[in-house]
């Protein structure tokens, strides 16, 4: 096996209670479609075309993002001071869906906005084809969530049967044509039930990655609560224990994701509903936003210990699930909320 085993985030960083309020978002996710090809049973796309579902009820359309609004998002993300770590495309779909993809990673690179262009994808889509376009575009990371070990299992886990074979080889051609693009291949244990089904995993996706691993399944989307009782909510992402008596939501200060109607979110979770919304690049631009009033009444809300009383992040254990150590803001929240008071 080549890969290395280790999950995929920088161990290498700063604390972050040292260093906010920050002049710019660390990590930006951009969703640049709701379609998907998949109905994983963890993600609420799997209540697509249900009357009355979750995904219904969101009152969300399933499109792609308009190209000159994407335009606009680069050239607002450009008025940000240098230290964008990353730009994400990712969201309530499935990246390689929208043909466009290829272009918008070459103008995100082409901007030097972000030291990383990353792409999260179930990986269905490739094809020789496709993957020397995303390579040729400049993609630095392209992240492949893995949802079973056979075309059985895929229509299981998914509701879709593959073509496993085919699927297998056109990862292995992106990983011997991947020239400077990083490929991190994950999949979730609720998918490898076994020690055996875990040892395959390794045995077929090592080889044809930089990095694999084993991540633990959480329940990053709200309307997915029912997933709650066959969780283990004692362990994060990465599968560490948790402190469960966490409270601040440490991603509200770094993060932003831009959604398919151009309104803006302070976490990475899909399918948020807009009443969390700091704010729509139609009315306001991406800095503005972020230095604005209504994202600063959220961050201090959370260092009052008080998330909670956000309605979308009421019971929420994806802020605790996928942050790490120097993430914990907890212990410094009256400090750090005298910050926010002298500084807005």
């Amino acid at each position: 096996m080549n890969a290395e085993i280790k999950p995929n985030y920088d161990t290498n960083r700063k604390k972050l209670a040292d260093i906010i309020p920050l002049p710019q978002p660390f990590t930006v996710y951009i969703e640049q479609t709701r379609h998907c090809n998949l109905k994983c049973f963890y993600c609420i796309h799997s209540t697509r075309n249900i009357p009355d579902g979750e995904f219904e009820s969101l009152g969300y359309d399933i499109k792609h993002m308009e190209f000159d609004m994407y335009e606009r998002i680069i050239e607002q993300l450009s008025e940000f001071p240098k230290g964008i770590k990353r730009i994400v495309f990712s969201g309530l779909g499935e990246p390689l869906m929208n043909p466009r993809l290829p272009e918008m990673i070459r103008i995100a690179i082409d901007a030097h906005i972000a030291d990383r262009v990353e792409v999260i994808t179930n990986g269905l889509l490739l094809t020789p084809e496709l993957s020397d376009k995303l390579i040729k575009a400049g993609l630095t990371n392209i992240n492949i969530s893995i949802q079973g070990l056979s075309a059985e299992q895929y229509e299981e886990t998914c509701g879709m049967r593959i073509n496993f074979e085919k699927f297998t080889d056109n990862l292995t051609y992106l990983f011997h044509h991947r020239k400077n693009t990083q490929i991190y291949i994950k999949a979730i244990d609720a998918t490898l039930r076994t020690k055996e089904d875990e040892n395959r995993f390794y045995e077929i996706f090592g080889s044809i990655a930089d990095r694999i691993y084993v991540e633990h399944l959480i329940v990053m989307q709200q309307q997915m609560d029912g997933l709650k009782p066959v969780v283990d909510e004692t362990k994060n992402f990465y599968n560490e224990e948790l402190n469960l008596n966490r409270k601040v939501c440490a991603q509200s200060f770094y993060f932003l994701q831009i959604g398919c109607d151009y309104d803006t979110f302070p976490c990475p979770v899909p399918g948020l509903g807009k009443g969390l919304s700091m704010g729509n690049i139609k009315d306001s631009t991406l800095l503005e936003i972020w230095n604005g009033p209504k994202r600063t009444r959220l961050l201090r809300t959370m260092l009052q210990l008080e998330k909670d009383s956000i309605p979308e992040c009421n019971n929420c254990t994806c802020f605790n699930a996928i942050n790490n150590p120097l993430e914990n803001l907890d212990a410094e929240a009256n400090r750090l909320l005298q910050l926010f008071d002298d500084k807005f």
